[in-house]
């Protein structure tokens, strides 16, 4: 199986999307009386919190890798270190 990172980005949507689902299905059940006009707002506030949680996470991210190398003039593939 192949490994891949860690995305705390990920992890924080799915969080963001499992409460949503959460106050939905409580909704659905009569537990919870969810005004249709706060509901709309309420989905764009959490998807835009997901979004922000990725944007900061990829910038964290970038910062660690540093700068990016620059081209070089050689054909792809050629720029690889070979032992």
């Amino acid at each position: 199986m192949k490994r891949h990172g860690f995305r705390p980005s990920a992890l924080f949507t799915a969080l963001v999307l499992l409460a949503l689902a959460a106050v939905f299905l409580l909704d659905a059940a009569g537990t919870l009386d969810l005004p249709p006009r706060v509901a709309v707002p309420m989905t764009s506030a959490g998807l835009g919190l997901a979004a922000l949680g990725a944007l900061i996470a990829r910038s964290a991210r970038s910062r660690r890798a540093g700068p990016p190398s620059e081209p070089s003039d050689s054909p792809a593939g050629d720029d690889r270190v070979r032992r």
